[in-house]
């Protein structure tokens, strides 16, 4: 399959050969290294390098993912994960064209670090159910074009693979089917939280339902189909979700607004209305909430026999977002078992603090990797890069122990020496399955969001 990239020029370019030196391969992906370059591999991408000191190039391949449906809304993903945390919140330069089955959507533009130019390009191939994306960092953009162009046209990913990936991951949840608890497949054993004030929590085939004295929330997951279609040149997103959330399941009445507070921050507009379920024609008042992160919406709707007990419940937005605290299930030793893993990144930008001149921005990312066995046995690794001022790091650690879980606590061994290996623990549910999440006890600060790999 030939692929073409966009950097710094109006065409996009055909290659079929390459300045190979070294073919390689990476989640479903092969590929070619081209001359003169050095790789390292970790969890969720491949980075292919090359610095002399003066000019560097760093061209990364991103595990591949399901994709939501849309390529304007796979770019832009991968633009806010890589092009965003450099300071450009869109590209100066967007290019899209058709390949082999791909929507190729290029875009590329110039941070300043060190107060000179840090250029980015930015390829996202959106198709057959899957999205991936090459991204480029370089400081001379005439010097590796070429290097650049030729490694983004030898990373094809495997049929067989791609069709395997898209095929496990399922299709898309309509968030509005009808309630039905998630026990079976990939699932877990205590999909059921009983709190202590009163609040029952089940993951549904779709979103969470908490349920206290005849009052029914849902915490819908994020949909990113569902995301991707809405209107992007619009603010106003209430009257979306209402349409393709409550509306198929509700004959609703007179809508209201209870509109946020001028110039609050964090807080959203509260739509209401009286209703009567479709599925069950029982009668009660609805009032829906959008919560949003990194721009993907949650919405989350409360059902309460009356508008009294509505009002008594849900009389503000903290008492909507709070509800988010029920995403919560019990952990255990048989749904522990097989790899799991996490990345984070993060950017900072340093300014002098006698003169207020820029002093660039450093970036740094995160992998985390476990691995639980069914004999008791684990391991874990864990791996860190950061950038800047054009030096790339690279740190690893490696643990090898056993681990016992109860519930919301999970002890691992032979750790370092200053830390115990105690974790606060606990599933969240999410679209198609669960997050774990853990927590030092000891270093608060170590905290890690782990989808199961395998």
């Amino acid at each position: 399959m030939k692929k073409s990239i966009i950097i710094f020029c109006s065409l996009f370019v055909l290659l079929t050969n390459t300045n190979a030196q070294k073919k390689g391969s990476f989640d479903v992906f092969s590929f070619t290294t081209p001359k003169g370059f050095s790789i390292e591999k970790t969890g969720d991408y491949a980075v292919i390098k090359k610095d002399n000191g003066l000019q560097y190039c760093n061209s990364f391949v991103m595990r591949a993912r399901v994709s939501s449906g849309n390529a304007k809304t796979d770019f832009d993903a991968d633009w806010q994960s890589h092009g965003a945390k450099q300071g450009l919140a869109q590209p100066s330069k967007t290019t899209v064209a058709n390949q082999g089955g791909w929507t190729i959507t290029a875009g590329n533009g110039t941070a300043n670090f060190q107060n000179q130019p840090l250029y980015i390009a930015i390829s996202t191939f959106t198709g057959k159910g899957i999205t991936y994306c090459v991204v480029h960092y370089f400081n001379e953009k005439d010097r590796f074009t070429s290097d650049m162009q030729a490694f983004t046209a030898s990373v094809v990913p495997s049929e067989s693979k791609t069709a395997a990936l898209a095929a496990n991951t399922g299709a898309v949840i309509n968030p509005v089917q009808p309630a039905v608890a998630v026990t079976g497949g990939s699932q877990i054993t205590k999909y059921i939280t009983n709190f202590d004030d009163g609040w029952k929590a089940t993951a549904m085939n779709g979103y969470v339902q908490v349920t206290k004295n005849g009052t029914e929330v849902r915490l819908y997951f994020v949909n990113g189909k569902l995301d991707g279609q809405r209107n992007k040149n619009t603010g106003d997103l209430e009257p979306y979700y209402w349409n393709a959330v409550v509306t198929p399941a509700f004959n609703a009445g007179q809508t209201y607004v209870r509109e946020k507070e001028q110039y609050t921050m964090g807080v959203n507009d509260i739509w209401e209305a009286p209703v009567t379920d479709k599925q069950t024609g029982k009668s009660g008042y609805l009032g829906m909430r959008l919560g949003f992160s990194n721009g993907a919406c949650s919405p989350i709707i409360v059902i309460a026999p009356d508008k009294n007990t509505y009002n008594s419940l849900f009389s503000k937005d903290d008492d909507f977002a709070k509800m988010s605290n029920y995403n919560k299930f019990a952990v255990t030793k048989k749904d522990l078992i097989g790899a799991w893993k996490s990345f984070d990144a993060s950017s900072m930008d340093y300014y002098n603090i006698y003169t207020g001149d820029y002093g660039g921005m450093a970036t740094a990312s995160t992998n985390n990797n476990f691995i639980f066995n069914l004999n008791g046995s684990y391991q874990s690794e864990h791996t860190g890069t950061s950038i800047f001022r054009g030096v790339l790091k690279h740190g690893k650690s490696t643990y090898k122990g056993t681990f016992s879980v109860t519930d919301w606590n999970l002890t691992a061994t032979n750790r370092e020496t200053d830390d115990p290996g105690e974790f606060s623990c606990q599933f969240e549910a999410v679209k198609g399955g669960y997050m774990l999440r853990l927590r030092n006890k000891k270093y608060s600060g170590d905290a890690m969001g782990l989808f199961k790999s395998k």
